[in-house]
């Protein structure tokens, strides 16, 4: 949606759900997103961010990182006051870009469900399955890691599912989280606490599958105690203040992600580990480089040209691939129960917290 929002030409998004209701409902969602500056601009320069009510988004002014060992940790904030990221709910989020796209006068069709892909010299067809044939000059597929226009277009991916389950759930804290964001390296997985407006808070509990389904079990008073020690009583005692949602983790690698006719964003063309927060801004910055890209084509190049979407691959390829290699292997080395694993990873985080370069480098590539 955000690309179509940014996209210069003519463009139909097709959305196989229902419209949108009238209204977000008052709760908070359960589903957050951490944006980074990089993001938060491109939402700015498609009319989108503004349309999000500022009191429902924190902004994350500082990050601290704690290792498992008890006394290892990182801490590292943006120069000059700024912030790293702000947290924004997911439906919220997704209203204001569907209203900029609509704005500008892209066409959405809700509540339809393709059937078939062919793409010609002259263009793509899609085929709902109503029997409707949709025809564009470049069939852009933004359906999520498991997309199934990735597999009619015999795109191939590697998978691999980690041994955890991400648990996800917001709480009320004796003490505001005042735009600090912690994430603790622990024995049982990666636990990270993300600022919302208030007294609340999001937690992404990224933990073995066992214990995930032990979490998600408790009582609401016996988890927010386990998510309290967990994370030291940084923000006092703790109440849950929505459901307790789960999702399962996994890397997806896709080696090619265009054809001629056809190209693949956000996580249809990357899944990444969650630990870096950094899954929806690789997802914003695919939308926005296909977008340039397309407005800077020549009068000689075609939308679908191989060519083209080509040149868009090579330009994110290098962001995707670093990103997925420092997660997967923070995932591993983090995962380690070897004593010597153990040493080296905590020794890294201390290292890191007395560099000064070293913070400014992460506070940089954060906010991208």
């Amino acid at each position: 949606m955000a690309f179509a929002a940014a996209c210069g030409d003519e463009v139909r998004v097709l959305e196989s759900a229902p419209p949108r209701p009238d209204a977000d409902p008052e709760p908070f969602d359960i589903r957050v997103y951490a944006l980074s500056a990089g993001s938060r601009a491109f939402l700015r320069e498609i009319d989108a961010w503004h349309r999000m009510p500022a009191e429902r988004i924190s902004a994350v002014t500082r990050m601290e990182i704690f290792g498992d060992d008890g006394r290892s940790r990182l801490e590292f904030s943006p120069p000059g006051g700024k912030a790293l990221a702000w947290i924004a709910e997911s439906n919220r989020l997704s209203r204001a870009i569907e209203d900029a796209a609509r704005e500008r006068g892209v066409v959405i069709s809700n509540a339809c469900r393709p059937g078939s892909i062919a793409v010609r010299p002259g263009g793509t067809e899609v085929v709902l399955e109503g029997g409707e044939a949709a025809v564009g000059d470049v069939l852009v597929g933004a359906d999520g890691v498991d997309s199934w226009v990735r597999r009619e277009l015999g795109l191939a991916s590697e998978e691999k599912r980690y041994a955890e389950t991400a648990v996800v759930a917001h709480f009320r804290c004796e003490r505001p989280a005042a735009g600090v964001a912690r994430q603790w390296f622990r024995a049982d997985g990666i636990l990270a606490w993300l600022p919302l407006p208030g007294d609340r808070m999001s937690i992404v509990w990224s933990a073995r599958d066992a214990l995930a389904e032990e979490l998600a079990a408790l009582e609401p008073e016996a988890l927010a105690r386990r998510v309290r020690d967990a994370g030291g009583a940084a923000l006092g005692d703790l109440a849950l203040d929505s459901a307790v949602a789960r999702f399962a983790l996994r890397l997806v690698r896709v080696p090619r992600i265009a054809v001629q006719g056809a190209v693949l964003v956000g996580d249809a063309a990357h899944g990444v580990h969650p630990l870096a927060g950094q899954g929806v801004n690789l997802g914003f910055q695919d939308a926005r480089n296909l977008a340039r890209e397309l407005g800077a084509r020549s009068p000689l190049e075609r939308p679908g040209d191989f060519g083209l979407l080509r040149r868009h691959e090579r330009a994110r390829r290098a962001d995707v691939d670093a990103m997925q290699f420092v997660t997967d292997r923070l995932e591993w080395l983090f995962g380690l129960d070897a004593s010597l694993a153990v040493a080296v990873r905590n020794a890294g985080l201390r290292a890191m917290d007395s560099t000064a370069w070293a913070k400014r480098l992460l506070a940089n590539r954060a906010m991208r």
